[in-house]
């Protein structure tokens, strides 16, 4: 029997070991027993106060990364003098000439009960692995792409990090850190990444593309103040930070997520200040034209004359080359679509785009990328219009076009079309037949499952939560979140359900807010709940000091529940914020304040005085009439809305019908909100005809399908409005309530129906994402079983 002692302390355990006989064996060993609790400490060391005080050393790289230095984490266990001593004496750790016997083998070719092994030991056994032995079976997981299993051999051993770092050789430490700050990235385990980034950059030779790594988990994890200063630093420290224009890219791009303009301009400029500051700065220092590219785009996004003059004439921007550049133009010509698209005004001659792209495809030529992002700006510019004849056309050219590839990011801007107009049989019928049935057999991506749920939950707002629902009992198993990595991280940040009063009764849907901007929202909705204004003051402003910049949605809602609460102050606070950080604020912030001022005129007269009754009477003519331009069919039936409090019917009536011609004929919601307005408006003038033939209207409009238990119950309300009232209806027009009755139960059978194929929809939803799902888990096995096969091949030449 194979018997040997590899731990002399008290007790005595037995271990069972499956020998290469497939004979189980004993195998003794001596450990000791604690019964107190070992309370988990992380080691995070705090990175803001290491960039400020410990970068001035200049050494600091030299000296850690000898190969035979061992660390001194004495610092690191400051708050707590005998933490290293508390491990020490509760856990034992692996004898080398031990794990050669027993686990060496196993440990090389990532078996799984190693795995298993590592985690019982530490827990059961108070048993650890050396950070030697560790990456053994870590470089062979990661070889394998195993990220799920080496996030749970990190939480593992997360708490022995400073027992195992006091034995371990900096440079065995730092492939160690490096490995799980990848994998702690893939994983989207930010907060994790910033520990280890901490880490990595103390004891490391920083790799460029690990600065990138380490600014995108410090945006991520809401920390945008301490990536920007972190940058900051290791711009101005070269020889520490090997920072590449790559990485200010790809900085930049990361904020641009967030629309972060004013740090984007920051980043922007300092680099250019720093690091183009010669008279001939390095070609490698300047920006890339792609660089240039962004920085033009959010420029004329976020306009401001002097900033874009500054931008173009900038002597580093010049010497590039870029302003008279085609990509240049290209720029310039894809913002210019948005414009037109975006006016009522301008005349869209569509012949003429599409001549102005073949005449860019020629001077493109074989810039391929370019190309592609042309293209894509011209999909976006019809879909942003739901311009559907158009944007076949624009495909169709694409299709043409032997250079470029309709893939994964083509049909996420094309089938966006399908989510703006809520059409989920149409999205998915494109999803079923083209995307994922497609001859290049498209890999599935996060975004994809989260167009086809938003696209679900706007068609069908009444199945709003049973669709949530199944999809995160469909997608949280096993089997998809072990091997596709993102799937958890994914579903916590998407799924948060936001409930809000529409059309008489509680409509939920998905948040549109960041994870960040949800959180944020939800602590001052609570605030206001418990009337304590100072907290929710705070919580505003600590969004604009604190990490991600808060995005419009964000602001939006906090103005709209500062009006209905009667929290004047803080709204204008909230208003000018919007002013000073948005170009562009939609009109619909503008008419929120008009009715706010019809609403609290009320609310200050017993009796509102005729005087007062007519001047805010021309005050919402006089907005009408300035804003004709702009105003779209949603800002005529909000104007609609304001006209019930003035009682100005006749103008509420010129109103609606300004809407019906600026409706968008494929949206059902836009359907939906008219038909409800126009209902309303009918029963405060009391004229029932007028009543029963929208009802009718509505009944024969097949596009307009969308209808909720709210709009039910609030045309119901309307109903027995005019019962009780029917005093007040004009004896020229009968009430015929039974034929009202019989037209509401026609819209009641409707909305019975539409639920039932909503079920139908939401059945087809998940069973195609668990089969999509159940091919991508397919495709990964067998790519996995090619790296297993590669990792023996390895083993055998002894590469791991």
């Amino acid at each position: 029997m194979l018997q040997r002692r590899f731990l002399s302390f008290c007790g005595i355990k037995k271990l069972l070991y499956k020998g290469t006989d497939k004979v189980l064996h004993s195998v003794f060993f001596k450990i000791r027993y604690y019964s107190i609790d070992f309370i988990k400490k992380k080691h995070k060391e705090d990175i803001e106060d290491w960039v400020r005080t410990q970068l001035r050393e200049p050494s600091i790289i030299s000296t850690v990364c000898e190969p035979q230095n061992k660390f001194d984490w004495t610092g690191s266990t400051s708050h707590s003098p005998s933490g290293l001593e508390v491990l020490r004496n509760q856990y034992n750790i692996v004898k080398d000439k031990d794990f050669e016997i027993l686990w060496r083998q196993k440990f090389k070719r990532a078996d799984p009960d190693a795995l298993i092994t590592i985690i019982n030991l530490s827990a059961s056994q108070k048993v650890l692995f050396s950070i030697e032995q560790l990456l053994l079976i870590v470089y062979s997981l990661h070889f394998l792409k195993c990220d799920y299993d080496i996030g749970r051999i990190y939480d593992t051993y997360e708490q022995f990090m400073p027992l195992l770092a006091s034995r371990t050789d900096g440079t065995t430490y730092g492939r160690f850190i490096e490995i799980m700050l990848l994998v702690q990235n893939n994983l989207h385990h930010f907060d994790n990444c910033e520990t280890l980034f901490s880490e990595y950059i103390k004891y490391c030779k920083v790799n460029p593309h690990m600065i990138s790594l380490g600014l995108n988990s410090f945006t991520r994890n809401n920390n945008t103040q301490l990536a920007v200063e972190f940058y900051t630093q290791a711009i101005t420290n070269p020889d520490t930070f090997p920072i590449t224009e790559k990485q200010l890219f790809e900085f930049l791009r990361c904020m641009q997520g967030y629309l972060d303009i004013s740090n984007m301009k920051h980043v922007f400029h300092l680099w250019l200040k720093v690091k183009c500051n010669d008279e001939e700065p390095s070609s490698t220092d300047l920006p890339s034209f792609r660089t240039l590219a962004l920085m033009h785009k959010m420029f004329l996004r976020f306009p401001s004359a002097d900033e874009l003059k500054d931008f173009l004439i900038n002597p580093v921007v010049l010497n590039t080359g870029y302003t008279s550049s085609v990509l240049f133009d290209s720029v310039e010509f894809c913002h210019s679509l948005y414009s037109i698209k975006g006016s009522k005004e301008k005349s869209i001659d569509d012949s003429a785009i599409m001549q102005k792209v073949d005449e860019f495809m020629i001077r493109l030529n074989d810039d391929i990328p370019t190309r592609k992002e042309l293209y894509m700006s011209v999909v976006k510019a019809y879909v942003s219009t739901n311009d559907f004849a158009n944007l076949k056309i624009i495909l169709e050219k694409v299709q043409n076009d032997k250079y470029v590839d309709i893939d994964g990011s083509f049909h996420l801007s094309v089938s966006r079309y399908f989510v703006n107009t809520n059409k989920f049989e149409g999205l998915f019928k494109y999803y079923y037949t083209i995307v994922k049935s497609a001859g290049s057999r498209t890999r599935l991506r996060p975004a994809f499952i989260q167009q086809l749920w938003s696209c679900a939950v706007n068609t069908y707002p009444m199945l709003t939560k049973e669709i949530t629902n199944d999809i995160l009992v469909t997608l949280k198993k096993d089997q998809y979140t072990k091997r596709l990595t993102w799937v958890n991280s994914f579903l916590q940040e998407k799924a948060h359900i936001h409930t809000q009063k529409i059309n008489g009764g509680e409509e939920s849907s998905l948040s549109g807010f960041s994870a960040v901007d949800f959180e944020r929202f939800r602590e001052f909705k609570e605030k206001v709940f418990h009337n304590d204004v100072y907290g929710a003051e705070l919580v505003v402003s600590n969004s604009l000091k604190e990490g991600i910049t808060p995005q419009f949605s964000f602001l939006y809602s906090v103005l709209t529940l500062c009006l209905d609460n009667s929290l004047t102050n803080l709204a204008h606070v909230v208003d000018r914020i919007l002013r000073t950080r948005f170009y562009y604020v939609p009109l619909k912030v503008d008419i929120l304040w008009l009715k706010w001022d019809v609403i609290s005129s009320y609310r200050s007269f017993e009796k509102l005085p005729v005087e007062r009754l007519t001047e805010l009477e021309f005050k919402l003519k006089e907005f009408e009439q300035s804003h004709k331009r702009e105003l779209s069919a949603q800002n005529y039936l909000q104007l609609t809305q304001i006209c019930f409090h003035t009682r100005d019917f006749k103008y509420a009536c010129y109103l609606i019908s300004q809407a019906r011609k600026f409706l968008d004929a494929s949206n059902n919601r836009q359907w939906m909100m008219y038909y409800m307005t126009s209902l309303k408006l009918a029963a405060r003038m009391h004229e029932s005809e007028r009543f029963s033939r929208i009802l009718k209207d509505w009944n024969s409009n097949h596009r307009a399908n969308l209808i909720t238990s709210g709009c039910i119950r609030q045309i119901k309300g309307f109903m027995k409005y005019f019962e009780k009232r029917s005093a007040y209806i004009s004896t020229a027009t009968s009430f015929d309530g039974e034929e009202i009755k019989s037209r509401i139960g026609e819209l009641v059978a409707r909305y019975v129906d539409y639920k039932f194929q909503g079920l139908e929809n939401m059945k087809k939803l998940t069973n195609f994402l668990k089969e999509w799902f159940d091919e991508e888990i397919s495709l990964l096995k067998t790519e996995q079983n090619k790296r297993k096969r590669e990792l023996f091949k390895e083993n055998k030449r002894g590469g791991i």
